[in-house]
């Protein structure tokens, strides 16, 4: 199951731009690195990382050009089961 997650992902501090995508953690540690050490990120280099299922990635790409969303929009989950279990757990 581990495998199946296979896609890293480099988001902007305020969560709303993807910054770099990779196929391992190591490749997108180096990419966040060299972008620290050129001065190419803003936020002192702050970026928050996830990990993913391309085919989730893909849907989450679509969603940004398509709608013009901010990542954490497009990557939040939708449906009645999620929510649900949302207000179940907070409620």
């Amino acid at each position: 199951m581990a495998n199946q997650y296979n896609v890293f992902i480099a988001v902007d501090f305020f969560n709303a731009d993807i910054l770099f995508v990779a196929n391992s953690s190591g490749e997108l540690s180096r990419k966040v690195i060299k972008a620290i050490e050129n001065h190419k990120l803003e936020s002192d280099g702050a970026v928050r990382l996830y990990r993913s299922s391309y085919q989730s990635f893909k849907a989450i790409e679509n969603l940004m050009g398509r709608y013009h969303l901010p990542f954490h929009e497009a990557a939040r989950p939708k449906g009645r089961d999620y929510e649900s279990q949302t207000t179940n757990a907070v409620g």
